[in-house]
């Protein structure tokens, strides 16, 4: 029970506990440190999950809430904004599909595979939102105009994170759902494919906010180097290869 508790605090993902967890996550002001809680305790919060079973009493009961969680988080994102605050509801709503993941008999390694495919791009997205608060002051979409335009470099990091943390192929998150999928019945499948189409639909808000309206003609600082833009794709391609490798655990 108390590895339930603390795990439920470490993986934000079952509503009401979530909000304590996310208040975990917000507590860092350093954009580095949110990254960094965002990737460490959520894997820490999986990681206990592998260590203890579903109560059999509680068993459908946590299928219901972790289900309606990740609904509840992914509607939320749809009139968020700001980057940061957009990055941690997403990794709260695939927190709750790595619960509903784990009463539905998935565990160890396929468990943890699970929950990195889920959440690292949620940890990739907080890394951009850091990288444009240093250029324009926060990281806050559709103040600024045509980001895109402005930052190109930047704008094709975001456009390939964001297929990323909408689990859109050939991401390991589209793997990881897949897998998940299939161990449903018709009633759980279709809540997880509308959570599914939740994220699809803020991620085309988002991406509207960051690529349209009118050029940002303001002073801007440089665009992201060619370098990190390279190791940003030599990330992604590591990120794709290991959902490649690690699906069969799935």
């Amino acid at each position: 029970m108390l590895l339930m508790v603390a795990a439920a605090l470490l993986l934000p993902g079952l509503f009401p506990l979530s909000m304590l967890g996310g208040a975990l996550l917000d507590a860092a002001r350093a954009p580095t440190l949110r990254a960094l809680g965002l990737l460490v305790l959520p894997a820490l919060g999986a990681l206990l999950l592998t260590r203890v079973a579903p109560p059999p009493a509680w068993r459908s009961g946590l299928q219901w809430l972790a289900l309606g969680s990740a609904l509840l988080y992914a509607w939320r994102l749809l009139g968020v904004r700001e980057l940061f605050v957009w990055a941690r509801l997403q990794a709260v709503s695939a927190s709750a599909l790595v619960w509903l993941a784990w009463s539905h008999g998935i565990s160890g390694g396929g468990l943890l595979g699970l929950a990195a495919a889920l959440v690292v791009p949620a940890v990739l997205l907080t890394l951009l939102a850091a990288a444009m608060q240093r250029r324009v002051g926060a990281a806050y979409l559709g103040l600024r105009g045509n980001l895109v335009a402005a930052y190109p470099r930047w704008g094709a990091a975001l456009a390939s994170c964001l297929l990323a943390v909408l689990a859109l192929p050939p991401f390991p998150g589209f793997l990881a759902l897949v897998g998940l999928l299939r161990q449903l019945g018709p009633g759980m499948a279709a809540g997880v494919m509308l959570t599914w189409l939740a994220w699809s639909w803020a991620g085309a808000l988002l991406w509207r906010r960051a690529g349209f309206g009118d050029p940002w003609t303001a002073p801007r600082a440089p665009d992201l180097g060619r370098l990190a833009l390279a190791a940003w794709w030599l990330a992604g391609a590591a990120f794709v290869l290991a959902g490649l490798l690690g699906s069969a655990t799935w």
